[in-house]
């Protein structure tokens, strides 16, 4: 999955030690280079409430800004051009598309695969704060090479086992993940809605957690802790 890098590093202001921090790769004109050999389509930064629900085909209506004063949907990319219109095109195909059509229809113009692949790894490390439960924390990349939107996770500090909501996440039914407190979220709902995906979804999960279960990553996991743990 196209992701963040990352490491441990420890602060220093002035010889006075600050602490030990994770140092993150940023997502960003040179990061969509790295991954994707071209930085030029429209890359959307998603905060709460980024639910993906159908307002207009006017581009337009989707600069709708949250309580912070900043767009839910905030262009990073060819903010000159500020055209939203490959978003709105998005959303109206996610949610107006009948269900015996949805597949093909949103196959032409979003990356299905790689949404679940990356819902599974979410649903594995208990990353909550993402679209799927709390509508909140991905971005959308227009990928001019494939014609594609990618999406990409990010800021994954709420996972293994941070908690806000009294809820077991190492427990909590992964076919029912999402939240019904954060009202129709149709990208995870319409396309699990569908047996062949999710059948696609259960294959990720059965793959990444056989991965998070073998002795090499488990000797990772204990590596990392012990450089980090004084």
């Amino acid at each position: 999955m196209p992701i963040s890098r990352s490491s441990h590093t420890e602060l220093y202001i002035n010889g006075v030690y600050k602490g030990l921090y994770i140092n993150i790769e940023h997502l960003n004109d040179d990061w969509l280079g790295l991954r994707f050999g071209n930085s030029n389509g429209n890359l959307y930064k998603c905060t709460w409430p980024a639910n993906l629900n159908f307002i207009s085909t006017n581009p337009n209506d989707y600069k709708l800004l949250n309580g912070n004063g900043t767009r839910v949907y905030e262009l990073k990319t060819n903010e000159t051009q500020d055209d939203y219109s490959g978003l709105a095109h998005f959303i109206d195909v996610l949610n107006n598309t009948p269900a015996n059509q949805l597949e093909c229809a949103l196959d032409e113009i979003f990356n299905i695969e790689g949404y679940l692949q990356a819902l599974a790894f979410e649903v594995t490390i208990g990353h909550w704060d993402n679209y799927s439960f709390n509508k909140n924390n991905y971005y959308l990349y227009e990928n001019p090479e494939t014609g594609k939107i990618e999406y990409l996770p990010y800021d994954i500090d709420n996972s293994m086992g941070v908690d806000w909501f009294n809820i077991n996440w190492a427990t909590r039914n992964v076919n029912n993940w999402g939240s019904t407190n954060a009202g129709y979220l149709p990208l995870s709902e319409r396309l699990l809605a569908l047996p062949q995906l999710k059948e696609m979804y259960k294959f990720y999960l059965a793959e990444i957690n056989q991965k998070f279960g073998s002795t090499g990553f488990i000797n990772n996991v204990d590596s990392i802790h012990n450089q980090i743990k004084t």
